[in-house]
């Protein structure tokens, strides 16, 4: 009976601890917010219903941290509780928990206002941590030592009041025979669903699709809470500063640039911007004023076959490939997310694994990087997005890195939409609705024309919003079709056709309308990745790569081509003649006359390669397009697969050490 009752008796204290902490992590969010606030970081009033939902999203991000912390009171208790010397760690452990709570966060606030960002990469790349972290006290380390000091003294109060409450309430129960036939594990069953129901509650709560804030960039900063953030970029830090150059190939870092550029000679060091500069040949004199680069989320190339003719998916895009527009027969992914291939498309560097806008700082002004050569041009570099900036994981920070003026999210594009009566609902689940998102891209555009632009679009990601029928989209019939159909039906769903049909349609009208207004513009339309689950190696890997330039009439050097080949090809196109730039990709089209050439070019994506004929991942080879087999196939395969990974090794040594490759 005296098990039973000790038991009972640590499990109020589990919640008790529970409870205090999560009131110690709501105190520091309100003093980070208020910090931030009153450091004149927003000038702007803000509305006290959003106060409301920060603190209620970052009640659910605690519940991860609490659950944890609880988790670990419990396991000691399990085993130290009904030891003296047991108790003591346990309070202990109490302790530690509030102080290094109070102690992370004001040394947050004093990085956030050094920084203008919450704990990242920078905290580490530095070999006197210790001395950082003391002058992240810095000013006011008077103040904010007191605030530490009572902060402590109040919340171990409270936790100490609660224990006491606990034991006293036991103490009395202990004479009172109830609850004698309790089955002997049901307690610890109880607490164990408890436990459990808890920790999906708080993952499940923070990766919800209905998490967007629509609020300044401070508040969204205060989301996660400084544990969360400083485990986070030490997790990134650990990855990146454990990664090698042998970690993408087996031979010496001299030895790759001699084989993947065809060096002869050796020598003890290489110049990488050198080997990658490409000059562009470029006779017309058509001056491109405005580029819209627009990435489809989820968009494969499948959905361009003739199997969806009869719903007309993609109808609109392949009408405009029959009125002139070019499109790659075989055009690779590079990435197997929507924010790696972000990252790839925008810095030119082949995918290492490694999140490049959580180091941005480290990578400032590629050379390899579409904007700057763009902004090297004069035009003014735009990010358009539907989705909101806290989906995108501090992408912002990257991009202007690269060379972006201003980016644009879904508060934006709601707030035009909005101010133009355009037709409602706005929003969805996800973000703006993609014909908003792009009503706001031409809006800006009609007022803003007289400079020259480059516009980054990026689509909001699909999901199972039934709105879509709304705006005309028909649902109901995707899923009939879908039903005739099974072997389509094991690899999509009605409502990501749906969101490819709507897109498909909206695009078509955005071309229309920005084209008709303004000649000299280019167009540019990929995938971010395949989002199928088709089997075959080609469907898995493919996205289209269309390209539609109403003044001009370019010539196709290859069909065959991946994300890192965009870049040059609309430098090919848009730049003056002579114009150097770095690159790895090859340009897929040309103003200047040329012979095209089978086998002419490769395409290295998502650790998958191709040609006209084939596809290769390391281990599978499929042929397509009735292509034949070739005896050399085999090693031409392996040495283009060889190929890729060279050039990921080599786009890790620009991320980390520079343009200079020496052993």
């Amino acid at each position: 009976m005296k098990n039973v009752y000790w038991f009972r008796e640590f499990l109020w204290k589990c919640v008790v601890f529970a409870l205090v902490m999560y009131g110690v992590f709501f105190v520091l969010r309100v003093g980070f917010v208020l910090c931030a606030n009153l450091a004149g970081e927003e000038m702007a009033p803000i509305p006290i219903f959003t106060y409301i939902r920060v603190f209620f999203y970052g009640f659910l991000y605690d519940g991860k941290v609490v659950g944890i912390l609880t988790l670990v009171f419990f396991v000691l208790g399990v085993f130290l509780y009904t030891i003296p010397i047991g108790r003591k760690i346990l309070h202990i452990f109490v302790f530690l928990c509030i102080v290094l709570s109070f102690y992370i966060s004001i040394s947050e606030i004093g990085f956030y206002h050094i920084y203008g960002d919450t704990f990242n990469t920078n905290l580490f790349y530095t070999n006197e941590q210790i001395p950082l972290l003391l002058s992240l006290w810095e000013p006011h380390i008077s103040w904010k030592l007191f605030l530490f000091l009572v902060g402590c003294v109040v919340f171990l109060g409270i936790m100490r009041i609660g224990f006491k409450i606990v034991e006293f309430l036991y103490q009395q129960r202990s004479y009172v025979g109830f609850s004698y036939q309790s089955p002997k594990y049901s307690h610890l069953f109880i607490l164990l669903v408890c436990l459990v129901m808890w920790e999906i509650f708080s993952i499940s709560g923070v990766e919800t699709k209905n998490l967007k804030v629509h609020t300044q960039d401070f508040l969204q900063k205060s989301l996660p809470g400084s544990i969360q953030d400083i485990t986070q970029a030490y997790k990134i830090y650990r990855q990146i500063s454990h990664s090698s150059f042998g970690d993408y190939s087996e031979q010496s870092p001299t030895e790759v640039v001699k084989e993947f550029f065809g060096i002869d000679k050796d020598s003890p060091s290489y110049d990488l911007q050198t080997l990658l500069q490409k000059s562009v040949n470029n006779p017309s004199n058509t001056e491109i004023e405005h580029i819209f680069y627009i990435i489809v989320d989820g968009l494969s190339d499948w959905y361009c076959n003739k199997e969806f003719d009869e719903i007309e998916v993609c109808s609109e895009l392949k009408t405009l490939v029959s009125q002139g527009a070019f499109k790659a027969n075989v055009f690779l992914e590079s990435a197997s997310t929507n924010i790696a291939s972000i990252e790839t498309q925008i810095s030119g560097l082949f995918d290492i694994d490694i999140p490049l806008r959580l180091v941005s700082r480290q990578i400032q002004n590629l050379k390899t990087a579409l904007p700057m050569n763009l902004k090297a041009l004069g035009y003014k570099n735009y990010l358009f997005s539907g989705a909101s900036l806290e989906q995108w994981q501090k992408l912002d920070e990257f991009i202007y890195a690269q060379g972006f003026e201003k980016s644009f999210y879904d508060t934006n594009v709601i707030q035009n939409a909005k101010t133009r009566a355009y037709q409602a609902p706005y929003e969805y689940t996800l973000g703006a609705y993609n014909h908003h998102l792009l009503s706001l891209v031409r809006d800006r555009l009609f007022v803003n024309y007289q400079q020259k632009t480059f516009n980054l679009i990026l689509t909001t990601p699909h999901s199972y919003d039934e709105s879509l029928e709304s705006f005309g989209v028909p649902l109901k019939r995707m899923q009939a079709f879908l039903q005739i159909h099974p072997e389509i039906a094991r690899h999509t769903d009605a409502h990501l056709l749906s969101h490819i049909y709507h897109q498909d349609k909206i695009l078509a009208k955005f071309i229309r309308d920005v084209s008709a207004r303004f000649t000299n513009t280019l167009f540019v339309i990929t995938g971010s990745h395949s989002a199928t689950l088709a089997s075959t190696l080609k469907v898995k890997h493919s996205v289209p790569f269309i390209l539609y330039a109403p003044n001009l009439q370019p010539m196709i050097i290859s069909n065959v081509g991946s994300h890192i080949d965009i870049i040059p090809t609309i430098l090919e196109l848009i730049a003056p003649n002579g114009f150097k730039y770095m690159s790895f990709g090859t340009p897929l089209l040309s103003n200047k006359k040329s012979f095209y050439q089978t086998d002419a070019h490769q395409a290295f994506g998502n650790n998958v390669v191709a040609n006209d004929r084939f596809i290769y991942d390391g281990k599978h080879m499929e042929y397509f397009a009735q292509g034949l087999e070739r005896d050399k196939d085999k090693n031409l395969a392996k040495e283009l697969f060889k190929h890729l990974q060279q050039a990921r090794a080599l786009s890790w040594w620009i991320f980390k050490n520079g343009y200079e490759v020496a052993e």
